[in-house]
């Protein structure tokens, strides 16, 4: 593990002892654990966790969340993982992009990225989106991973290094192409649609449609079945540029979403363009209870007739808080962990079957 408070060395080593485990390995800089982590052959016990509050942290912290449940919390600079199978998850706190761009670097060129485009490098897990008054599953969102030799990447490391090398559009289309197989498998009692990330710039191309289409015809996919979320948070330099495209997408039947909007979103110019839904980030979502200015912004988004999705929803009263104030859909770990597209179904009968107050984080 990493650490630089004493007083948790002290109690990881304590806790390593009753489980009559090795001694804790101790790391004090980012440097010694990517070093350990990528050369360790015989795995760690345990897990480092930082902050989970912080806005990096958080898509850090989902993306663990298959790995074991054992962990050590701290607010550190950094965290490292290993899963029950073995495969290595990596993420760095400070530097991310330069330390995720040197790993990708180092024997993982362009052309390797591409290759794993079409190999099995690429991995997808599928997050349940419910509906806060009948809790049916409405959705699924489909999440990356890119797994690899000895680490596995975060997607906040591994897709600004695709963007940096120019390999946006061949990222979307095989997670696209990924998800609409997976989904055209499911139980026919479960004919939800999925979505799928894609930035501005793929978004307003005019053949988007058309690309879109390319990726579903051998799984036969309904278009329907196929949503977008748009990732870009920075302001965008053409709204009608941006509505044409949403008026192309939603005629074919593709419909598109806004996601990760903020309190003091600075999009907030684009809610008037025909999206479906308005996707609200983890950091408002948790706001709501001790923020009444957070709360007003929520019921006025839902007074204007919009289909709200709150992301990181984590307990039961949350859940209740969201649908009084108007939140239609919530995605969240007390709804439901990403999941393989096989354990879909189980997840769904469980689901229905457990009252609110009875669900856990």
């Amino acid at each position: 593990m990493l650490a630089q408070d004493e007083g948790l060395i002290e109690a990881a080593s304590r806790a390593v002892g009753r489980l009559r485990g090795p001694a804790p390995l101790v790391l004090r800089s980012q440097a010694e654990v990517l070093s350990a982590v990528v050369g360790n052959t015989n795995g760690f016990a345990h897990i480092l966790l930082e902050d989970a509050e912080l806005p990096i942290q958080r898509s850090l912290v989902d993306a663990l969340a298959e790995a074991s449940p054992r962990a050590v919390i701290s607010p550190l600079t950094a965290l490292a993982a290993l899963s029950e199978d073995g495969e290595f998850l990596l993420g760095l706190l400070n530097g991310t992009r330069l330390i995720a761009h040197d790993a990708l670097r180092a024997g993982r060129s362009a052309g390797g990225m591409k290759a794993g485009l079409s190999g099995d490098s690429l991995l997808l897990r599928y997050q349940p989106i419910v509906d806060t008054r009948t809790r049916r599953l409405v959705m699924v969102e489909a999440l990356a991973r890119w797994r690899s030799e000895p680490v596995s990447l975060t997607p906040v490391n591994f897709v600004p290094a695709m963007e940096q090398m120019g390999l946006s559009r061949l990222l979307a289309a095989a997670v696209t192409r990924i998800a609409a197989r997976d989904l055209s498998r499911l139980p026919g009692r479960l004919p939800i649609p999925v979505s799928v990330n894609l930035p501005v710039p793929e978004m307003e191309k005019r053949d988007v449609v058309a690309w879109l289409g390319q990726q579903l015809l051998r799984s036969r996919l309904p278009r329907r079945r196929l949503m977008v979320e748009l990732t870009e948070t920075a302001p965008v330099k053409d709204r009608s540029r941006l509505g044409r495209s949403l008026r192309r997408l939603n005629a074919a039947g593709h419909g598109v979403m806004l996601d990760d909007f903020l309190l003091d979103d600075p999009r907030r110019n684009l809610l008037g363009l025909p999206f479906v839904s308005v996707k609200l980030d983890r950091s408002l979502v948790q706001s709501l209870p001790r923020s009444a200015r957070a709360r007003q912004q929520v019921r006025r988004l839902a007074r204007r007739g919009l289909c709200l999705t709150a992301e990181g929803v984590s307990s039961p009263a949350l859940f209740r808080l969201l649908r009084n104030l108007g939140v239609e859909r919530a995605q969240g770990f007390l709804v439901g962990r990403p999941l393989p597209i096989e354990a879909l179904a189980a997840w769904n009968d469980r689901w229905r079957k457990t009252p609110v107050n009875a669900l856990k984080e």
